[in-house]
């Protein structure tokens, strides 16, 4: 009987851990941005927070035919005042699935462009934002 107590007060306080607001991660959504030319976009864009950072995702698309490549391009800033650049291109005609891992950051954002495979030339959206510290 002693043990059967003492298994029920363990599962207890598992659950207790499990369903504790402080393991739960908050959700934020963003998007859609297009390119300049309105052949690419980024649609289902999601924030989530993870241990040590975030977690950008979201789906490139390329609306093209022609040979030219879809480009989305982010800019981040670290909680120690450093900017950093991310790029995710897609060259094939559909949706491409992008994951953007960061520490912790004060803001991100994202802009749309055409490009070939090797690189942005242009018909970019401006930088729009995708998620700040505080809001």
């Amino acid at each position: 009987m002693r043990a059967l107590v003492i298994a029920g007060v363990a599962a207890a306080a598992l659950a207790g851990v499990l369903a504790s607001p402080a393991n739960a991660a908050d959700t934020w959504h963003w998007g859609p941005a297009y390119s300049a030319d309105g052949k690419a976009k980024v649609t289902s864009g999601k924030i989530v927070t993870r241990p040590g950072g975030l977690r950008v995702t979201g789906r490139l698309h390329d609306g093209s035919s022609s040979g030219a490549c879809s480009w989305v391009r982010f800019r981040y800033l670290t909680d120690q005042g450093k900017t950093m650049h991310k790029s995710y291109k897609t060259c094939t005609a559909g949706y491409r699935k992008i994951t953007l891992n960061t520490g912790h950051v004060l803001s991100i954002e994202a802009k749309v462009c055409r490009g070939t495979a090797a690189k942005i030339t242009g018909k970019c959206s401006a930088y729009e934002g995708v998620w700040a510290q505080g809001g």
